[in-house]
């Protein structure tokens, strides 16, 4: 991590470079930029899904965007990752700034983990149901 931002709503953005050599004297610039939000209890639509997201997960929301430029010769890394870093802050920063970021992050964040959980059930219900089907058939002879 190269730096932290303080926010004016009070959360913290995270800066990080993960740039390295690919090839001879060619580079993967990476640039990660990333806000992390604890979400409560009451974040969530029904206690059951907090109790999954806490035993599942680390307890941890993210919001992250990462930019990528390969094959830089070594002696422009520096200059590509500025560009990429102050572009991005020039773009993004009043948005992550906003009074109701951590809410809207958490509202979307939540809601697509609920909809994932729901997905691991249907699977795994629909497995047991399969498995069920196949001792019940397993001894039958078919014409």
């Amino acid at each position: 991590m190269l730096e932290k931002i303080a926010l004016e709503n009070g959360l913290i953005l995270e800066i990080w470079d993960y740039s390295r050599k690919i090839a001879g004297d060619r580079w993967l610039v990476g640039f990660l930029a990333q806000i992390v939000v604890e979400p409560s209890k009451e974040d969530f639509s029904q206690d059951i899904y907090y109790e999954h997201f806490i035993k599942n997960t680390e307890g941890k929301l993210y919001y992250r965007y990462r930019k990528e430029r390969t094959f830089i010769p070594e002696e422009d890394v520096s200059r590509v990752y500025q560009s990429i870093r102050n572009n991005f802050l020039r773009a993004v920063l009043p948005y992550l700034s906003r009074r109701d970021f951590r809410e809207n992050l958490l509202r979307t964040e939540v809601a697509l983990y609920e909809k994932r959980v729901d997905w691991e059930l249907y699977l795994l219900q629909k497995k047991k149901e399969e498995e069920d089907l196949e001792l019940l058939w397993k001894d039958r002879e078919f014409i």
